[in-house]
């Protein structure tokens, strides 16, 4: 019997040891009832989320949670990988918090990269900072996590914090999630003294190993995206067909009163980014229906004022769209977060988090 309840969780199998120390048959007759329950319900747990029923597996959770039973660490890991919003992370955030003691860093990591993953990386931050244990691994996520959404001060300042903690020495790869961020914005002196730092903790820890010269510009994932533009036009043509008759005209509408406006606010097509060979004014036209511009009209009808907008592309987004996003972030005074297949885009107030190079 004790060693059923070896895998059933954590406060749970402390109570349930405690009751099958005594001899007293009703004592019994209770551990065996919450070894029912546990195994219940990590069974409805393991059920809903192989169905991909993430409300009911919330439930599920949250249900165990106020009988004080534990959820196995697999079902939480994922849960966390099925959650797609929010309100959802949000909820195992706080089961989680309750009883953060009783699980591991792992776990915690999970749920930073949930956030991450969402594009919330201030709520990924606070993880962090609230997390009952930290390893190499926390601090790599952390700083590949800013890094993916712009936030290049809380990326470095990481690095930094990680070089100093005892038993957090960086390694390649969380060395090049600092440089790829320096990279990114031009800092090259900076990126030489990270380059030297990393070169200075790993020598005192006596590690032989030591990287003598800078990674090559490739080795930060410089690449163009010229060749991913062209695969937009059906994708386009497709999306634009499988909206309602009259959400499809309001949607056309908005997205000629954003062009009207931005071109106002000094946008100016750059149709280098149409590979197609068109005259000048069709490739103009031809820029207008991108994915996410289409996504962006379509939030801003569809929204109230003010609400934040999330798009998520399989490919990278083009020059020209995220000049007119800048810009009608700062007309609309919305914050659109873009998920590109390269990086999340903070645009807001007519600036985005990458600041111009991705």
């Amino acid at each position: 019997m004790a060693a059923a309840t070896a895998s059933m969780g954590f406060s749970s199998s402390g109570r349930i040891f405690g009751l099958l120390q005594h001899s007293n048959k009703s004592t019994a007759n209770l551990a065996r009832q919450e070894i029912h329950q546990v195994a219940r319900g990590n069974t409805n747990l393991m059920h809903f989320c192989r169905k991909g029923d993430v409300n009911s597996a919330l439930e599920a959770l949250e249900e165990m949670g106020r009988n004080g039973f534990a959820a196995e660490s697999n079902q939480i890991s994922q849960l966390l990988e099925m959650s797609v919003n929010l309100q959802e992370g949000d909820r195992i955030y706080e089961y989680l918090v309750r009883y953060s003691t009783h699980y591991t860093v792992d776990i915690f990591n999970d749920l930073m990269d949930m956030y991450f993953r969402l594009g919330y990386y201030a709520r990924a931050g606070r993880v962090f900072e609230q997390m009952p244990g930290r390893n190499v691994d926390s601090c790599l996520k952390l700083i590949k996590g800013m890094v993916d959404n712009g936030q290049r001060e809380e990326a470095l300042d990481a690095f930094s914090r990680m070089v100093q903690q005892p038993g957090m020495l960086p390694d390649e790869n969380a060395f090049l999630g600092a440089l790829k961020e320096c990279h990114l914005v031009g800092e090259v002196e900076e990126r030489k003294a990270y380059f030297r730092s990393m070169q200075n903790c790993r020598a005192e820890a006596g590690n032989t190993k030591i990287p003598q010269k800078m990674p090559a510009e490739s080795t930060l994932e410089c690449k163009t995206h010229a060749q991913q533009v062209e695969e937009r036009c059906n994708k386009n043509r497709k999306e634009n067909r499988n909206l309602m008759p009259g959400n499809r005209k309001m949607m056309h509408q908005k997205i000629l009163s954003l062009n009207n406006e931005a071109r106002k606010a000094g946008y100016v097509p750059d149709t280098r980014y149409v590979l197609h060979d068109l005259d000048e004014e069709e490739k103009q036209r031809t820029l207008l229906y991108h994915s996410e511009r289409m996504a962006i009209a379509y939030g801003l009808i569809s929204t109230a004022p003010g609400t934040p907008l999330r798009v998520i592309k399989n490919l990278r987004i083009c020059g020209d769209c995220h000049n007119f996003i800048k810009i009608v972030s700062g007309l609309e005074k919305r914050e659109f977060i873009i998920r590109d297949n390269k990086r999340f885009h903070h645009f807001k107030d007519g600036r985005c988090s990458c600041r111009d190079f991705w």
